[in-house]
This record gives C-alpha cells, sequence and structure tokens, in this order.
C-alpha cells in the first residue's frame, strides 16, 4: 500500500512539475508561406477561439485593407528549446497600416491572474522605418485583442541600431543598450502580478537562476487587475523581419527546459 502511495506522490509531483509551460508549439502543423489567422473576430463580444491564431477585432476600417501575416523562416538562439517556423513582418508592397494577430488562450480572467508569468519569444529585425517605440507583442486582458497587460516596443535609434522598451498602461521603459539588425534575439517579457509590474529581458543567460531584467515598468494602481487571456502580435508595413519560438510559462526555469 505504502509503495502505491509512493508511486502515486511521484507521478503527481512528476506532473506538476511539468505543468508550468502553459502554452508552447504556436505554430505547430503550419509551414513555409501559410497565413497566420485561420479566422477573425469582428466583433468585440465574439465567442473566443481557443489556441487559434486569429485576426484581432478592431475599429479602425484601414485595417481591413491589410491582410494576415505569413509563415516565415525558422529562427534559433543558443539553448533556447522552443522550435517551429516564425511569423514574418511586414506587408505585401504598397500595403500600408497596422494589424493585430491574436493567439486566444482562456476566455476566463481568473485563469491568469496571480504570481508571475513569461512570455518567451525569437525576434529577428532586418528593417524598422520607425524612429519611436512600436508594439510587435504583448499579453493582453481580451481574448478578441486590446486591454494589454504587458507591451514590448522596438525602434531604431540615431545609430541606426535596434532598440527596445517595455511597458505597462501608460508607462514605459527603455531598454539601455542597443542591439544588431540582422539578428536573432532572444526576449523574455514577465508580468509580475504580485508586485503590479513589467520586466523585459534580451539575450538573457538560461543557465541557472532568473536572470536580471534590463528592463522594469512599474504599473499603476489596478493595471495587473485583469487577467491575461491572448497573445498579441502586431504587423506593421515599416517592419521587416521574423517573430516566433513563443512560448508562455508561469516559471523562469520553464523557459529553459525542453
Amino acid at each position: 500500500m505504502k509503495k502505491i502511495i509512493l508511486i502515486i506522490s511521484l507521478i503527481t509531483l512528476s506532473l506538476t512539475g511539468n505543468a508550468q509551460i502553459i502554452k508552447n508549439n504556436l505554430l505547430d502543423g503550419y509551414k513555409t508561406g501559410d497565413k497566420l489567422e485561420k479566422s477573425a473576430y469582428i466583433e468585440p463580444k465574439a465567442m473566443i477561439q481557443e489556441n487559434t491564431w486569429c485576426a484581432a477585432y478592431t475599429k479602425d476600417p484601414k485595417a481591413a485593407t491589410t491582410s494576415s501575416p505569413i509563415i516565415g523562416k525558422e529562427l534559433s538562439y543558443p539553448e533556447y528549446q522552443e522550435g517551429g517556423p516564425s511569423i514574418q513582418f511586414g506587408f505585401e508592397d504598397g500595403i500600408k497600416g497596422t494589424r493585430s494577430s491574436v493567439y486566444s488562450m482562456t476566455s476566463s480572467g481568473k485563469t491568469y491572474r496571480q504570481g508571475s508569468y513569461y512570455l518567451a519569444c525569437l525576434v529577428n529585425f532586418s528593417k524598422l522605418g520607425t524612429k519611436k517605440p512600436s508594439e510587435f507583442l504583448a499579453l493582453i486582458a481580451n481574448h478578441v485583442g486590446g486591454s494589454a497587460r504587458g507591451n514590448i516596443y522596438a525602434h531604431r535609434n540615431e545609430n541606426g541600431k535596434l532598440k527596445f522598451t517595455v511597458g505597462l498602461g501608460k508607462n514605459r521603459t527603455e531598454v539601455p543598450n542597443e542591439y544588431d539588425f540582422k539578428k536573432t534575439h532572444l526576449l523574455v517579457l514577465k508580468v509580475d502580478y504580485t508586485n503590479n509590474r513589467v520586466e523585459l529581458f534580451v539575450n538573457p543567460s538560461l543557465k541557472g537562476e532568473e536572470a536580471q531584467s534590463d528592463a522594469m515598468a512599474k504599473g499603476e494602481e489596478g493595471a495587473l487587475k485583469a487577467g491575461l487571456k491572448a497573445i498579441s502580435i502586431r504587423n506593421n508595413h515599416t517592419y521587416q523581419g521574423n517573430i516566433g519560438n513563443i512560448r508562455f510559462a508561469g516559471r523562469w526555469t520553464d523557459i529553459t527546459t525542453k
């Protein structure tokens, strides 16, 4: 009897130990040239299409002139284990504007709103036409789009280098360092409900304990009251490059595991 209890306990421990990789393989089944979006949210209270990439709901009429991002080349980064293809930034020649695509995880605002969450990805910008921080990735509190609870921005500085910024609500903090274009970077966005803040890690060490973040933005009171429901990627005609290998987890160690 004691043996059975011990075996059950070990199995339970093993399962819970691996349960913190909440979402990964977000592009499973896609191949190069495929359209990312499987559907579109056309009203603000649309039923969730769980674990599916959709065009975000928007009132902006210009979004209708844009099209779904397409799947591009695979990215890689030393010791980062999340694989698969990427999402290609930019639109066809002549098309201008922005478009958000969302990966809906849950319709409940109570599922992901305690402790800390980590969103990791690989990004490789070959070109950015903007000199002001422009959002390209966010964790959001509405499964159809909008209500960001942690944003990552990018821009080109005076030296022609790549810069990243992290934001929570109206508060933004720029990462001090500058980075190279045409190089793959590992980004980790941490949403910390306990301390009402977000942090951004750029090319962190994946060995050992959680690294020191490169930038932190503190939220105003109640900024993280709502739970996380979806991942949002914002495409822009001024972007050229790829983003992929996205992983959503509840612990730092699950960013590094296979």
